[in-house]
């Protein structure tokens, strides 16, 4: 039977590492927030609590692995696993994490719903087997990269005949007594090279029985710089400090790898031969077959293994392992390693998200299927955040940097009233594993995780630096982030100002090329199909719509991409890719015949760029104030070409600030009523509207006053195939003046031109019932012609 609890606005998945730190930047950036925790076991700390082996510790210094808000105070950098787990005790108490959190609730599904606007996640009480239900606006999936049941295990010939006890690390005993006893330690990763130098505090003798060679570097216990910044600066800055320069210390460490392994490879190799014993085998034990860094580089405090390999009390035994035996393992060599006890440090089963399942209406998600978008969602999955680390620094340090762009989506979809953020599955985007090391467990689960591509901002980095830079928030609006409202929202939308008295009605939504765009699509007959331009809508063509029905056309206006209504491109702005959309566009929607364009300011070069790229598709073109025509643009549109400019220009859009631009528009002041601002301020505070700007102006290059090769070109070739074309312009326009007709005239000399007395840009409002006129007598006479072209055409033949 499901209790079903209270809604929250973000439901954290795990009470560890991750999700403490998760908690507590949600409580210091959007402290209004309701949230709850869910841990599946009873305790906090997640891998610091699971593990109790001897020894365990961090393989990251802590100034990097600590959270970057509260300074790690202890004297030790490379800590120990109860001191870590106290410290992320300590900032679950510090913050009010504590009793927010749901101990012995194991999430086994989570299913998102579209109409509802919400998660429905079920848990299971641990103690009483009980189903439980949240509800939540937000999850935060903080479950760590494996699975915390059972570690790796392989199975071993002869495993029933070895008198002694078999441990794996993860479920290590509390009252196993080892002193005095030979181990076995399999394997050669963090755990075994953790585990070794401690056992052999108190056992007979430890070997580490490993088939293939790792990496391993000595680090200070004591940072000797922390003991110095912390005298004489404070707590937070001296910690501040101290994290930089570590991260930068194992990122160059990292890059140096990835650039001349080789030289890393013999500094490894000397510094691992003057900490051991001359003659001491360091070529068979301490030579891995890769390269450093194609598997994590395991570092150890001081030198602890190779003091214990040092002293005789360790030692080392490489090769394949044939069998158990009764008295211990066998090697493919023949060589006997005896052992009372064999610990298997073989490794981890990788599980994302606690191994729960993800359901996005009423569709199961499987996640090798999907891309990851900046390393921490889920493509095609909204509202749904991972906190992921570095394979090749400090997990934290990025775990930070998610979990706060996570907070800045939460008050990005609150500030502009949306409901949901969904990351646009790729198209034709290149996939390459979500984790790039070579490590055992890595190859074995990675299938199942979401993988990274080839291009921002599906590629991750493991680059501190860079991610800064991706993970700021200043770009939440990137062209693959689809904010969404729930429909029963959708009619006053951003809670601005009611539009419905000019919105246009009867509009429709169709999927091109994955993206979401809103159309109007009325009457029979031959097409016509009309374009707007930059930064408007497909309400500019409302009074056409109007005027025209009836008159035997096929009416269709469209919101180009990131325009309206209709979702922004992923890809770079450009003439040629917005005429692509409008193909795609009208084979989505079945126009199949040529038809009459119509395209005002952008949308007459998106026009002409589709007639030369589908000649055929095109019946006749009707430009209206179009770009592409002359040198001379007002002086604000030329000033948004500059983007710093332009972003402080549109930074702040207001209802003042679109009567201005609306009055620009228009030579009549009375054209501009409340109802056209109140629509053009609500496009204009779209999260993406000022980047959709900015990157189609500068596509265009003609608000820069220039004149780029795009026009010589496009308007070139136009002429010489000669579509039938009308080019129209309000004598009183201010953004491109008048003068571009004449040039229009003489760049296409095949062209009719017409000019609107006392009107401004958009001559298809201010003029509309005119403007009617004038294209439908241009259609009949240009068909007439045509007509006349095949009669004569067939005659003469």
């Amino acid at each position: 039977m499901a209790e079903t609890t209270e809604h929250v606005d973000v439901l954290i998945i795990g009470a560890g590492l991750s999700g403490i730190g998760a908690a507590a930047h949600l409580v210091r950036e959007c402290p209004d927030k309701k949230y709850a925790v869910l841990e599946a076991r009873e305790a906090i700390g997640g891998t610091w609590d699971l593990f109790r082996y001897p020894g365990i510790r961090s393989d990251s210094d802590m100034f990097t692995f600590g959270y970057s808000f509260k300074p790690w105070k202890d004297a030790k950098a490379i800590s120990d696993g109860a001191a870590i787990r106290r410290y992320v005790e300590e900032t679950a108490d510090e913050y009010g994490v504590t009793r927010h959190i749901r101990f012995g609730h194991r999430v086994l599904s989570a299913s998102w719903s579209t109409a509802d606007g919400r998660w429905k996640v079920t848990a299971e009480r641990t103690d009483t087997a009980q189903t439980v239900v949240f509800t939540a606006s937000w999850v935060m999936g903080a479950t760590g990269y494996y699975s915390y049941d059972e570690g790796y295990r392989p199975s071993f010939d002869g495993e029933q005949d070895f008198a002694g006890e078999v441990i794996h690390p993860q479920d290590w005993p509390e009252d196993l007594d080892y002193s005095g006893r030979r181990i076995a330690v399999i394997g050669s990763g963090a755990t075994a090279v953790t585990l070794v130098p401690n056992l052999a505090e108190t056992a007979e003798h430890v070997t580490m029985v490993q088939r293939t060679p790792t990496y391993i570097a000595s680090v200070p216990a004591v940072d000797s710089a922390a003991k110095v910044l912390r005298r004489i600066l404070p707590d937070s800055l001296s910690y501040s400090i101290l994290r930089w320069k570590n991260m930068l210390s194992l990122q160059l460490q990292y890059s140096m790898s990835r650039r001349k392994p080789n030289l890393v490879r013999s500094k490894i190799r000397k510094e691992t031969i003057r900490r051991l014993p001359a003659g001491f085998d360091v070529d068979t034990h301490f030579n891995p077959p890769y390269d450093p860094w194609d598997q994590r580089l395991c570092a150890v405090p001081d030198g602890d293994l190779f003091e214990a390999l040092s002293a005789g009390s360790a030692s080392i035994s490489t090769g394949s392992i044939r069998r158990f035996t009764e008295n211990g393992v066998e090697l493919d060599s023949g060589e006997q390693v005896d052992a009372d006890i064999i610990v298997t440090a073989t490794g981890l089963n990788l599980r994302w998200l606690g191994g729960m399942e993800v359901i996005v209406d009423g569709e199961s998600v499987t996640l090798g299927d999907r891309f990851a978008y900046k390393g921490m969602m889920i493509s095609g999955v909204p509202n749904l955040s991972m906190v992921t680390g570095y394979t090749n620094n400090s997990w934290t340090l990025k775990a930070d940097l998610v979990s706060r762009y996570a907070c800045r989506l939460l008050r990005h979809l609150d500030d502009n009233g949306y409901e949901s953020a969904t990351p646009r599955t790729p198209v034709g985007e290149s996939s390459k594993p979500f984790l790039d090391l070579d490590a055992g467990y890595i190859r074995r689960g990675v299938s199942e995780m979401a993988k990274q591509g080839s291009h921002l901002p599906w590629r991750l980095h493991q680059n501190y630096i860079k991610d800064i830079r991706v993970l700021s928030g200043r770009h939440l609006d990137d062209g693959v982030m689809v904010f969404g409202r729930r429909e029963s929202q959708r009619g006053s939308e951003a809670k601005l100002v009611s539009t419905d008295g000019l919105r246009a009605p009867s509009t429709q939504q169709v999927s091109v090329e994955g993206r979401s765009v809103r159309y109007r699509d009325e009457g029979e007959g031959t097409p016509v199909v009309m374009v707007h331009g930059i930064g408007r809508s497909l309400e500019d063509w409302m009074e056409q719509h109007e005027l025209l029905h009836g008159r035997g056309f096929r009416l269709i206006s469209v919101d180009l991409p990131g325009f309206g209504e209709t979702e922004p491109l992923s890809e770079k702005y450009s003439l040629e890719v917005l005429g692509r959309f409008l193909g795609s566009f009208l084979t989505e929607i079945g126009v199949d015949e040529p038809a009459h364009l119509v395209g005002n300011s952008l949308g007459g070069a998106v026009s002409m760029q589709f007639a030369v790229q589908s000649p055929r598709r095109v019946r006749s073109l009707a430009l209206v104030d179009s770009a592409g025509f002359g040198r001379e643009v007002a002086l604000p549109v030329r000033l948004m070409s500059i983007r710093p400019l332009g972003r402080l220009l549109r930074s702040n859009p207001s209802p003042a600030s679109a009567r201005q631009l609306e009055l620009s528009l228009f030579h009549d002041p009375a054209m501009v009523t409340d109802e056209r601002v109140n629509l053009g301020f609500r496009y204009a505070v779209q999260p993406h509207a000022t980047r959709v700007f900015l990157d189609t102006a500068a596509a265009l290059g003609s608000i820069r006053g220039a004149h780029p090769g795009w026009r010589r070109e496009l308007i070139g070739a136009l002429a010489a195939q000669g579509t039938p074309t009308l080019v129209v312009w309000g004598d009183k326009d201010t953004i491109f003046p008048f003068a571009h007709l004449a040039s229009a005239n003489r760049l296409l000399p095949h062209a009719r031109t017409l000019r609107f007395h006392d009107a401004g840009h958009m001559p298809q409002i201010e003029k509309s019932e005119e403007f009617a006129e004038a294209v439908t007598d241009f259609w009949a006479v240009e068909t007439s012609e045509l007509e006349q072209a095949v009669w004569i055409g067939g005659n003469s033949s």
